[in-house]
Protein backbone atom coordinates (compact mmCIF):
# COMPACT_ATOMS: atom_id res chain seq x y z
CA UNK A 1 0.00 0.00 0.00
CA UNK A 2 1.34 3.39 -0.92
CA UNK A 3 0.29 6.94 -0.25
CA UNK A 4 1.67 10.34 -1.12
CA UNK A 5 2.21 12.92 1.59
CA UNK A 6 3.66 16.20 0.27
CA UNK A 7 7.25 15.63 -0.75
CA UNK A 8 7.49 12.38 1.19
CA UNK A 9 6.76 9.02 -0.43
CA UNK A 10 6.00 6.18 1.95
CA UNK A 11 6.08 2.71 0.44
CA UNK A 12 6.86 -0.58 2.14
CA UNK A 13 8.42 1.26 5.13
CA UNK A 14 10.93 3.05 2.87
CA UNK A 15 11.21 6.82 3.12
CA UNK A 16 12.44 8.79 0.18
CA UNK A 17 12.65 12.56 -0.09
CA UNK A 18 12.27 13.70 -3.61
CA UNK A 19 12.15 16.97 -5.47
CA UNK A 20 10.60 15.21 -8.42
CA UNK A 21 9.90 11.56 -9.00
CA UNK A 22 12.23 11.41 -11.99
CA UNK A 23 15.21 12.82 -10.05
CA UNK A 24 15.12 10.49 -7.04
CA UNK A 25 15.57 6.76 -6.79
CA UNK A 26 15.16 4.77 -3.60
CA UNK A 27 17.41 1.96 -2.49
CA UNK A 28 16.16 -1.10 -0.75
CA UNK A 29 18.10 -0.19 2.43
CA UNK A 30 16.30 3.16 2.77
CA UNK A 31 19.19 5.41 1.56
CA UNK A 32 18.48 8.20 -0.85
CA UNK A 33 20.42 7.90 -4.06
CA UNK A 34 21.53 11.01 -5.87
CA UNK A 35 20.72 11.26 -9.50
CA UNK A 36 23.27 10.29 -12.14
CA UNK A 37 23.79 13.89 -13.30
CA UNK A 38 24.85 14.98 -9.82
CA UNK A 39 27.16 12.01 -9.42
CA UNK A 40 28.89 12.98 -12.64
CA UNK A 41 29.35 16.57 -11.45
CA UNK A 42 31.11 15.63 -8.21
CA UNK A 43 34.27 14.11 -9.73
CA UNK A 44 34.67 17.16 -11.94
CA UNK A 45 34.28 19.45 -8.93
CA UNK A 46 36.79 17.44 -6.93
CA UNK A 47 39.18 17.45 -9.85
CA UNK A 48 38.84 21.22 -10.15
CA UNK A 49 39.54 21.56 -6.43
CA UNK A 50 42.61 19.36 -6.74
CA UNK A 51 43.82 21.34 -9.73
CA UNK A 52 43.22 24.60 -7.86
CA UNK A 53 45.14 23.34 -4.83
CA UNK A 54 47.99 22.16 -7.03
CA UNK A 55 48.04 25.51 -8.83
CA UNK A 56 48.01 27.35 -5.49
CA UNK A 57 50.87 25.21 -4.22
CA UNK A 58 52.90 25.87 -7.37
CA UNK A 59 52.16 29.60 -7.19
CA UNK A 60 53.18 29.70 -3.52
CA UNK A 61 56.35 27.75 -4.33
CA UNK A 62 57.22 30.12 -7.19
CA UNK A 63 56.54 33.08 -4.91
CA UNK A 64 58.82 31.62 -2.21
CA UNK A 65 61.56 30.95 -4.77
CA UNK A 66 61.25 34.48 -6.13
CA UNK A 67 61.39 35.97 -2.62
CA UNK A 68 64.39 33.82 -1.76
CA UNK A 69 66.17 34.94 -4.94
CA UNK A 70 65.38 38.56 -4.05
CA UNK A 71 66.72 38.08 -0.50
CA UNK A 72 69.85 36.35 -1.85
CA UNK A 73 70.38 39.22 -4.28
CA UNK A 74 70.04 41.72 -1.44
CA UNK A 75 72.55 39.74 0.63
CA UNK A 76 75.06 39.73 -2.25
CA UNK A 77 74.53 43.46 -2.80
CA UNK A 78 74.92 44.16 0.94
CA UNK A 79 78.18 42.20 1.01
CA UNK A 80 79.47 44.08 -2.02
CA UNK A 81 78.51 47.42 -0.46
CA UNK A 82 80.21 46.40 2.79
CA UNK A 83 83.44 45.60 0.93
CA UNK A 84 83.27 48.88 -0.98
CA UNK A 85 82.62 50.71 2.29
CA UNK A 86 85.63 49.05 3.93
CA UNK A 87 87.80 49.97 0.93
CA UNK A 88 86.56 53.57 1.05
CA UNK A 89 87.23 53.70 4.80
CA UNK A 90 90.77 52.45 4.25
CA UNK A 91 91.30 54.98 1.45
CA UNK A 92 89.84 57.78 3.55
CA UNK A 93 92.12 56.80 6.45
CA UNK A 94 95.17 56.94 4.19
CA UNK A 95 94.09 60.32 2.78
CA UNK A 96 93.48 61.63 6.30
CA UNK A 97 96.94 60.48 7.37
CA UNK A 98 98.49 62.23 4.36
CA UNK A 99 96.49 65.37 5.16
CA UNK A 100 97.81 65.35 8.72
CA UNK A 101 101.37 65.00 7.46
CA UNK A 102 100.84 67.83 4.96
CA UNK A 103 99.31 70.02 7.68
CA UNK A 104 102.28 69.33 9.92
CA UNK A 105 104.72 70.18 7.12
CA UNK A 106 102.65 73.27 6.34
CA UNK A 107 102.90 74.45 9.95
CA UNK A 108 106.68 73.97 9.88
CA UNK A 109 106.96 75.83 6.56
CA UNK A 110 104.69 78.64 7.79
CA UNK A 111 106.83 79.10 10.91
CA UNK A 112 109.96 79.16 8.76
CA UNK A 113 108.31 81.66 6.38
CA UNK A 114 107.40 83.90 9.32
CA UNK A 115 111.01 83.79 10.48
CA UNK A 116 112.24 84.66 6.98
CA UNK A 117 109.72 87.49 6.62
CA UNK A 118 110.74 88.89 9.98
CA UNK A 119 114.43 88.63 9.04
CA UNK A 120 113.72 90.33 5.70
CA UNK A 121 111.92 93.19 7.42
CA UNK A 122 114.75 93.55 9.91
CA UNK A 123 117.41 93.57 7.18
CA UNK A 124 115.46 96.14 5.16
CA UNK A 125 115.14 98.43 8.18
CA UNK A 126 118.85 97.97 8.94
CA UNK A 127 119.78 98.90 5.37
CA UNK A 128 117.58 102.00 5.46
CA UNK A 129 119.08 103.05 8.76
CA UNK A 130 122.59 102.44 7.49
CA UNK A 131 121.91 104.51 4.40
CA UNK A 132 120.52 107.37 6.48
CA UNK A 133 123.45 107.29 8.89
CA UNK A 134 126.08 106.98 6.16
CA UNK A 135 124.45 109.59 3.99
CA UNK A 136 124.44 107.15 1.09
CA UNK A 137 121.10 106.74 -0.65
CA UNK A 138 120.24 103.05 -0.59
CA UNK A 139 117.33 101.82 -2.70
CA UNK A 140 115.90 99.20 -0.34
CA UNK A 141 112.67 97.66 -1.65
CA UNK A 142 109.83 97.24 0.79
CA UNK A 143 108.70 93.79 1.80
CA UNK A 144 105.76 92.79 -0.37
CA UNK A 145 102.41 93.52 1.26
CA UNK A 146 101.04 90.04 0.65
CA UNK A 147 104.04 88.52 2.45
CA UNK A 148 103.52 90.83 5.40
CA UNK A 149 99.80 89.99 5.46
CA UNK A 150 100.45 86.25 5.19
CA UNK A 151 103.40 85.87 7.52
CA UNK A 152 103.49 89.15 9.40
CA UNK A 153 106.97 88.79 10.76
CA UNK A 154 107.94 89.58 14.33
CA UNK A 155 107.79 93.32 13.74
CA UNK A 156 104.04 93.16 13.18
CA UNK A 157 104.16 95.55 10.25
CA UNK A 158 101.16 95.92 7.99
CA UNK A 159 100.70 98.41 5.18
CA UNK A 160 98.46 100.66 7.31
CA UNK A 161 100.26 100.32 10.64
CA UNK A 162 102.70 103.02 11.78
CA UNK A 163 106.38 102.14 11.55
CA UNK A 164 107.66 100.34 14.64
CA UNK A 165 110.02 101.89 17.11
CA UNK A 166 113.56 101.08 16.08
CA UNK A 167 115.96 99.55 18.59
CA UNK A 168 118.76 101.78 19.90
CA UNK A 169 121.73 102.17 17.59
CA UNK A 170 124.85 100.17 18.27
CA UNK A 171 127.87 102.17 19.51
CA UNK A 172 129.73 101.80 16.20
CA UNK A 173 126.94 103.57 14.31
CA UNK A 174 126.52 106.24 16.97
CA UNK A 175 130.21 107.10 16.51
CA UNK A 176 129.50 108.01 12.88
CA UNK A 177 127.58 111.06 14.07
CA UNK A 178 130.82 112.39 15.47
CA UNK A 179 132.77 111.67 12.25
CA UNK A 180 130.63 113.21 9.49
CA UNK A 181 133.51 113.94 7.10
CA UNK A 182 135.11 110.51 7.10
CA UNK A 183 134.79 108.21 4.10
CA UNK A 184 132.69 105.15 4.93
CA UNK A 185 132.35 101.84 3.25
CA UNK A 186 128.69 100.83 3.52
CA UNK A 187 129.44 97.15 2.92
CA UNK A 188 132.01 96.93 5.71
CA UNK A 189 129.68 98.84 8.01
CA UNK A 190 126.86 96.43 7.24
CA UNK A 191 129.12 93.45 7.91
CA UNK A 192 130.26 95.00 11.17
CA UNK A 193 126.64 95.69 12.12
CA UNK A 194 125.62 92.07 11.44
CA UNK A 195 128.44 90.83 13.68
CA UNK A 196 127.12 92.80 16.63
Amino acid sequence: MSRRSGALLIENDMYCFFPHPSDVSCAGDGRVRTPLRRRRRRPKKRERQRNRKRSNRLSAQRSRIKKQQYVDGLAVEAEQLRRENDAMRAGAGAVLQRCRLVEQENRVLAAHARELCSALQLRASQLRLLGEVAGVPLDVPDVADHLVQLYGGDLGMTPLSPPPLLPPLPPQIEMLYFQPDSVMDPVSMLQGYENI
